[in-house]
């Protein structure tokens, strides 16, 4: 495809109509695939660790604490203020998420739920470069890092806000007893 920026591997459908910066995402060979493959194994490894361990324990009912079972003490902030802080319940939606409970999950936290299905979904990619020693790259022409970290930073406050809110609303916060 002359004239734009995606690698040469990468083809469009004869009549697609392609954007002229090229797709968001796509594959290509690796050009050390043996280095690309144990990059994915050890990605692979991290996110098996992170959702077994979510799997291991026991999410908390009261949507947030199941950190505690890791050893980790009470949440500083809700335990001085009685407000929970903006991370409050990603533990438990973890825990939630890998048991397939999503409604769980997002009441225990919105940006928790969202966070362990980009987890599963990393675990598929790398794996799948595991197997076929292609790697997934950005087209960072279409895709601002800007706007990725500004959308990571308002997930995880629209999850605090969703969090403070509910708890208000529900009378489950200890501000709120």
């Amino acid at each position: 495809m002359a004239g734009t920026n995606t690698p040469d591997s990468v083809t469009a459908k004869p009549g697609a109509t392609c954007h002229p910066l090229g797709p968001i995402v796509y594959r290509l060979d690796s050009r050390r695939p043996g280095t690309a493959r144990l990059i994915a194994a050890v990605m692979l490894g991290g996110c098996t660790a992170l959702l077994s361990v979510a799997a291991w324990m026991t999410p908390a009912g009261e949507g947030m604490g199941s950190h505690q079972q890791l050893g980790f003490p009470p949440c500083s902030m809700l335990t001085l203020v009685g407000y929970p802080c903006p991370t409050c319940g990603m533990t438990t939606a973890f825990a939630f998420t890998v048991r397939g409970e999503l409604r769980s999950a997002f009441n225990a936290q919105p940006a928790g739920l969202v966070l362990a299905l980009i987890t599963v979904i990393a675990a598929s990619l790398s794996l799948s470069i595991v197997v076929t020693g292609k790697v997934w790259a950005v087209n960072w022409y279409r895709v601002s890092p800007t706007r990725v970290t500004l959308a990571a930073v308002l997930l995880v406050l629209g999850g605090w806000a969703y969090k403070l809110a509910a708890g208000l609303m529900f009378g489950t916060l200890p501000v709120g007893r």
